[in-house]
């Protein structure tokens, strides 16, 4: 019998999951410094099936979208590389949208609070940035008290597509104040290259010749981890899904470190033609996005209140990788923070905001270990302690 429980706690020990960073700086939370003027939503995150027709709505832009979106105007086509520069309807690449939204959040708009300390950890609801990025696609720009944005901030926090939408909505506006990768052409998933730096933050700690980036770095891998400018990690993120049920890998090409620069925004680029960020000996050619036109979407029977269901209704009243600490300085203008998972890579440890004990950063995985973070042993021992009491109790009947 003692080697029987002996067992049993070894292998819940082994198996006990760490649950991922979930902060909800709530406009109501005492612990909100940073003006968050937006109360998080309670709902149930939609699963990665639910998910999927999400995605394939919100890459055909705002002419598909409609009302489940906010509005975004036409972004610029062509470079002159041969083609002339002219306005298309906004549209982006899927496998770019899906990387982006893992990168920054793991694909939460909501999640079960574990920070700050006066919102753990029910109900289930947004996930908030201490620095105000809501949800899915850590929308900042527009989320603090007094700000006046060109979207429904109800919906930011409280609607999964809504907020996937606003998050396209700042990323065209990168597109268009970003120079020229190739011939700038939408469907070209390696010409957003640039435009997804911006997303995180036009500045010189994204740019793969800071010297915080190691000189011989392949390509990022999220299992493996590693110190990587954002864009990469959205790069790494494509080739390496989570699971094939995410989306399927592309191996996409980098732009020669040699054209960067040393500043924060790159001039024009020609096509990215390099295997990895610092392997341009090998080469890779470019990818066209595989988004279009789909299907429509299953009634998936989400719970109440969840508006997570794809489609163009009129729902109006409408950087877990790194988390903020990671995220890149110099990012005044709202950039959304990289608040991922898979790229707590650096073995710090942060501070709570309110005072509590910090997150363990482990390489690779920005989840609680055990012993590590708020909870610690004594959640894994609960779970522990009833299979032991059910043991002895069946002991106790034989």
């Amino acid at each position: 019998m003692k080697r029987i429980i002996a067992a049993t706690i070894f292998a819940l020990a082994v198996a006990a999951p760490a649950a991922a960073y979930c902060p909800c700086y709530t406009a109501a939370s005492q612990f909100n410094n940073n003006n968050c003027g937006v109360d998080a939503v309670a709902g149930a995150n939609p699963s990665v099936a639910q998910w999927q027709p999400i995605f394939a709505l919100i890459c055909q832009g705002p002419k598909v979208w409609g009302a489940a979106g906010p509005t975004v105007g036409a972004i610029g086509q062509g470079c002159g590389k041969p083609e002339k520069t002219h306005d298309v309807d906004a549209s982006f690449p899927i496998e770019l949208i899906k990387a982006i939204a893992m990168a920054e959040t793991g694909w939460r708009q909501f999640c079960h609070p574990d920070t700050p300390n006066d919102q753990k950890p029910d109900p289930e609801r947004t996930i908030i940035s201490f620095d105000c990025g809501y949800g899915i696609g850590q929308v900042t720009s527009g989320m603090h008290k007094g700000e006046n944005p060109a979207f429904d901030r109800a919906k930011v926090a409280g609607n999964p597509t809504y907020n996937l939408a606003a998050g396209m909505q700042i990323l065209a506006g990168k597109w268009r104040a970003t120079n020229c990768v190739g011939d700038n052409q939408p469907k070209t998933i390696e010409h957003w290259y640039t435009a997804a730096w911006a997303y995180n933050g036009l500045a010189y700690s994204n740019n793969p010749n800071n010297p915080k980036q190691d000189v011989n770095r392949g390509v990022y891998n999220p299992k493996v981890g590693g110190s990587y400018a954002y864009q990469e990690k959205v790069w790494g993120w494509m080739q390496y899904p989570p699971t094939n049920a995410h989306w399927s890998s592309v191996a996409l090409a980098y732009p020669n470190r040699a054209g960067l620069g040393n500043g924060g925004s790159p001039p024009d680029l020609p096509d990215p033609n390099c295997a990895s960020p610092t392997d341009c000996n090998n080469k890779r050619g470019l990818h066209q996005t595989a988004c279009g036109p789909q299907a429509p979407a299953p009634d998936m029977a989400l719970p109440p209140g969840d508006m997570s269901k794809p489609g163009p209704v009129d729902m109006s009243q409408g950087d877990l990788s790194a988390p903020p600490w990671d995220a890149a300085p110099g990012t005044p203008d709202g950039s959304p923070r990289d608040l991922s998972r898979a790229a707590l890579t650096d073995g710090a440890e942060r501070p709570s905001d309110d005072g509590g004990p910090g997150v363990s950063v482990e390489s690779g995985c920005g989840c609680r270990i055990s012993g590590t973070g708020k909870g610690g042993p004594l959640l894994l021992l609960l779970p522990i302690g009833g299979l032991l009491a059910a043991l002895l109790r069946s002991r106790r009947r034989r």
